[in-house]
């Protein structure tokens, strides 16, 4: 009879494996998923969210099932790496952006195992529903924004949904450890000024100005690095535009541009893999030569700074947060070594962080 039993178990074990494997999801959306075992073909509305996957695993494109193809949002330098790493991304099956909506039925016709939209996705619930009941599960993530505080629980959800928990809670100390010794450190010294900050994103000489933060998205870094968005205006909004005389009256204390390679026909801010210190610099110029920006004070007592856009992208952020601080309190931060961060994070993707994303902040 012992035998008989110990035999059920076993062939129960063998049958059902997926019932003693259940992977239970509650995602940045207040919603809880259920698979029963790691997802292998993810359908994603947001090239970042691939980016993301790579530190999660050495094969990233080996969970895609369709993706927006949207190149520019996964970043050139990481594109052009991971097409080498894995040559069929490029041929997967394109699906909408969050901007631009999904059809169910396309979603459904590349068969995915788990539908990860971004919480902002313009794919209306009763799609969602649709998908649900065909059985294609669907989660949200957030990587614009919150980046304090989803980022990481966006990190852990794709982690155990994909069977990579352990790399991503990893991953998510890695980054919380470099947060806290920021936040010590201006705890610390007590009441610290916060200088007044505009961080102008898709900088270009000739297009619409001026685009910023609000107090949302990028702005909770600027906000966590002890310096003062002049975007609050905006309200709690993650982006927005601010008008020329706004910017001159708030008259900023520290500029910081940000673009990269997706602002070259655009007369933008050129900076990142590919582009020289002198492209930078030039492009740079063009931007401080519009009327009236040479006269901030940020301009006139040289503090000046330049990012590549991708920097706000899923993990690599924690950069963006440790060169906000250093360029807030380039005094109190004067040790903190960016680029030793950048060298670690480096070595947990397979599509690399390279140097160059940055200017004018040492080290």
């Amino acid at each position: 009879m012992l035998r008989t039993l110990a035999f059920l178990c076993l062939s129960l074990f063998a049958v059902c494996p997926q019932a003693f494997a259940a992977i239970e999801l509650h995602d940045v959306s207040g919603r809880t998923v259920t698979l029963d075992t790691p997802a292998k073909r993810l359908l994603v509305d947001d090239g970042r969210i691939i980016f993301a996957l790579s530190f999660l695993s050495d094969d990233p494109a080996s969970l895609i099932a369709a993706w927006p193809h949207d190149i520019d949002r996964l970043g050139r330098a990481p594109y052009a790496a991971l097409e080498k790493l894995s040559p069929k991304i490029g041929t997967l099956p394109a699906t909408g952006s969050n901007a631009s909506g999904m059809s169910a039925e396309a979603i459904l016709s590349v068969d995915p195992d788990l539908v990860v939209l971004s919480v902002y996705s313009q794919f209306a619930d009763d799609r969602v529903h649709l998908l649900e009941r065909a059985g294609v599960p669907v989660i949200y993530v957030d990587f614009v924004t919150d980046p304090l505080e989803n980022a990481d629980n966006s990190l852990l959800l794709l982690g155990a949904a994909t069977g990579h928990a352990a790399a991503a809670q990893k991953l998510v100390a890695f980054r919380s450890a470099h947060r806290d010794a920021i936040a010590r450190r201006l705890q610390q010294a007590g009441r610290v000024e916060r200088p007044s900050l505009f961080l102008e994103t898709h900088a270009s000489a000739t297009g619409q100005c001026c685009f910023s933060p609000g107090k949302a998205g990028i702005g909770r870094l600027v906000a966590f690095a002890g310096a003062e968005n002049i975007g609050n205006a905006l309200g709690n909004k993650p982006f927005g535009q601010l008008t020329i005389e706004a910017i001159f009256t708030a008259d900023p204390q520290i500029y910081i541009a940000s673009g990269g390679a997706y602002m070259k026909d655009r007369d933008g801010l050129l900076i990142g893999p590919g582009f020289t210190a002198e492209d930078e610099r030039q492009s740079l110029d063009r931007l401080l030569n519009r009327p009236g920006f040479n006269a901030l004070s940020a301009v006139e007592n040289g503090r000046v700074h330049a990012m590549d856009r991708h920097l706000f992208d899923p993990v690599i952020d924690i950069l963006a947060l440790e060169l906000l601080a250093k360029w807030a309190h380039p005094d109190l931060f004067a040790d903190l070594d960016v680029d030793a961060t950048r060298t670690a994070l480096d070595q947990m993707t397979p599509l690399g962080v390279a140097r160059g994303y940055w200017r004018g902040a040492g080290k």
